[in-house]
């Protein structure tokens, strides 16, 4: 049996934060769905952790469920624990680009040539990054990004419209994103709705097992800066 990272609370140390804990229908919803899900992450060969609502740009996701390769870690460095969101903004658009200059890195993500430098050195002295070819370029993702799967889970009790934008923001960073709605068998626009944004539902009536209704469209890894986050969160906490 595998044990699931647990990443309910804020971690100062690690540089997360989560939303103040919550009474309430939807908050006793999130909760039930987690008490069923654990069991069933820890009896499976890979490696999980769970997040309840982290803070991200884009609000505070219910539940974050990510699959990572421990391995892959190994080869964390000390250095890593200091990489800002600056950094990982520019490790992110280094990927994406596949390597730049100095010059175009300010150009088009608008960082100011002190601050580049600074986030250049953090990101060296991590080895995730090396001077090539007249250009900054990363070192291979596979070596570097332990993660291998982010689902997003966003429960709702009523506001359909609310959860489907709000799970539709997930895909940002998530490769799978799901709503959690507490029926069996939603109105017939509801499954439209999944269909039309690529989310996912998952059906938890009370007491009953929780069914996938709908599968949500899978993206590539990392999708944004967001996505390195949860890597950056699962290595800290390994390596503290």
């Amino acid at each position: 049996m595998v044990p699931v990272l647990n990443f309910t609370c804020a971690d100062r140390s690690i540089n997360l934060f989560v939303r103040s804990t919550r009474t309430g229908p939807e908050s006793e919803l999130t909760a039930e769905f987690v008490d069923k899900t654990l069991p069933t992450l820890k009896n499976r060969k890979r490696h999980y952790a769970l997040f309840a609502e982290p803070q991200l740009d884009t609000g505070f996701p219910d539940i974050v469920i990510v699959a990572y390769n421990p391995r892959v870690l190994d080869q964390w460095t000390n250095e890593r624990k200091n990489l800002t969101l600056v950094d990982l903004k520019i490790l992110h658009h280094l990927y994406f680009v596949g390597g730049a200059d100095s010059e175009s890195i300010e150009k088009i993500l608008g960082v100011d040539s002190k601050s580049l430098v600074r986030s250049l050195e953090r990101l060296l002295g991590s080895s995730l990054i090396r001077w090539h070819g007249k250009k900054w370029t990363p070192r291979t993702l596979k070596s570097r990004y332990a993660v291998r799967s982010i689902v997003a889970i966003e429960a709702k009790m009523k506001n359909w419209a609310s959860a489907f934008q709000q799970a539709e923001m997930n895909r940002w960073f998530a490769s799978e994103s799901y709503v959690l709605l507490p029926m069996s068998s939603p109105q017939k626009q509801i499954l439209e709705k999944s269909r039309d944004k690529g989310v996912g539902i998952y059906s938890m009536p009370s007491g009953s097992n929780i069914k996938k209704l709908c599968p949500s469209k899978y993206g590539q890894l990392p999708s944004s800066y967001a996505s390195w986050l949860f890597n950056e969160w699962i290595g800290r906490r390994l390596h503290t």
